[in-house]
């Protein structure tokens, strides 16, 4: 079986709606394979043990990645948010995402 690896990594700052805190992040966007387990989170977000940072990590359909790399690429891309869940003190699943665009 072949399996394609398809992600996309990029730089963000992560705002916290409630104190407005800012944090540095990595964001990624990984691509389900027939391979990945099924999950009932949509992704995951963990805090680094080195650096003052977080990094998020979306689970996303084919469908998804396409369309969230469209707008990227055309600058559309107004915001992003996420829903995080009950976690650890360095690890918390993400309960739902979207994005709001320019039109």
């Amino acid at each position: 079986m072949v399996v394609e690896f398809t992600y996309l990594i990029l730089g963000a700052v992560v705002i916290s709606p409630i104190s407005k805190f800012q944090w540095p992040a990595a964001v990624s966007f990984w691509v389900r394979t027939p391979l990945t387990p099924e999950r009932v989170e949509a992704g995951l977000m963990f805090k680094s043990d080195e650096i003052p940072s977080v990094h998020v990590s979306f689970e996303v359909t084919r469908q998804q990645f396409t369309e969230t790399c469209w707008l990227f690429r055309e600058k559309l891309l107004k915001d992003f948010h996420f829903r995080i869940g009950p976690g650890t003190d360095d690890h918390w699943p993400l309960e739902s995402w979207g994005a709001s665009f320019l039109l």
